[in-house]
């Protein structure tokens, strides 16, 4: 089970120092934009679910110019992050005129397990390295199939079970499996049955590995730390961790070590998309060439 009152001050304490650490998010959401030319649609509303700092809203922002997107994130201060980088306060000429709107985008400080969206809203919905946090794969599946409109469309990229084995190795070499240091994560095939329970039709899925290296072991964990990426399952070892058990984790984890010294940290990606059929409960696809949404349904949900 995962923690999500943990989830949420892991990130909110990590908010700041996002950014710079990010790499991998960085990568991922750059990858996942890259696929959305693929797909012959125009959808008119989006919603960016575990928006974060706002990396995959950007490209949203660049790609689907006359879309409304919904930034959503378990993490009020991860949410600010994102406003102050994709919606900057209005000059003040613009505070004169009463219909300025930001740039289109709504931010919404939200769980993914009880989305405050009304059934069949979203063309779209996006979401980059956050169902990893969500131990209940197919109630978050299930809420996005509910808002999603007949014909939506889901892209999705999430953590496989590679991701940290590195850690995950030198952890059980120093205490066995006596405490968990690192979180369980679907794999391909697991993510893409879930969408077919879930309702989704035509999922197709994909992996790749990507490796951050490092100067140390320290390095790395400082690195995790800086994006919010510390355990959170409600198995963890609670309580202070003596110098000399660290100590040789640290040199467990060393011996990982590349050719040319550096420390690599391992990451599996499980990349997904599918459709949501024409009328829900089939299992054929139509997919949409335009579609229409009022600006005024919107502006309520404004965080």
């Amino acid at each position: 089970m995962i923690d999500r009152r943990a989830v949420a001050q892991h990130f909110s304490r990590a908010a700041q120092t996002y950014d710079a650490a990010a790499v991998l998010q960085q990568e991922v959401a750059s990858r996942l934009a890259e696929r959305w030319p693929l797909l012959k649609i125009q959808p008119q509303q989006i919603m960016d679910l575990g928006a974060g700092t706002g990396f995959l809203s950007q490209h949203l922002r660049t790609y689907y110019v006359q879309a409304q997107l919904v930034a959503v994130d378990l993490s009020m201060s991860m949410l600010q992050q994102c406003r102050a980088k994709l919606a900057p306060p209005p000059a003040w000429w613009q505070k004169l005129n009463p219909f300025h709107s930001e740039l289109g985008v709504a931010f919404v400080n939200a769980d993914a397990y009880q989305l405050p969206f009304a059934d069949n809203s979203m063309d779209m919905l996006v979401s980059s390295l956050m169902l990893q946090w969500c131990d209940d794969l197919p109630s978050v599946l299930a809420e996005c199939r509910r808002v999603l409109k007949p014909n939506g469309v889901l892209f999705m990229a999430s953590l496989g079970p590679d991701t940290l084995k590195e850690i995950r190795l030198a952890w059980q070499q120093v205490d066995g499996e006596t405490a968990e240091h690192t979180l369980h994560f679907a794999d391909l095939h697991d993510l893409g049955d879930a969408l077919g329970r879930a309702g989704f039709s035509d999922p197709v899925c994909d992996v790749e590995h990507i490796t951050l290296t490092y100067a140390d072991a320290p390095a790395a964990l400082k690195d995790l730390k800086a994006i919010g990426a510390t355990n959170a399952s409600g198995q963890r070892q609670k309580g202070l961790m003596g110098k000399a058990k660290w100590q040789a984790f640290l040199a467990a984890y060393a011996q990982h070590a590349m050719p040319d010294g550096r420390i690599p940290a391992t990451f599996e990606v499980v990349y997904a998309h599918a459709f949501i059929a024409e009328h829900k409960g089939s299992t054929e696809r139509n997919l949409p060439q335009t579609a229409s949404i009022p600006v005024s349904a919107i502006k309520r949900w404004h965080g």
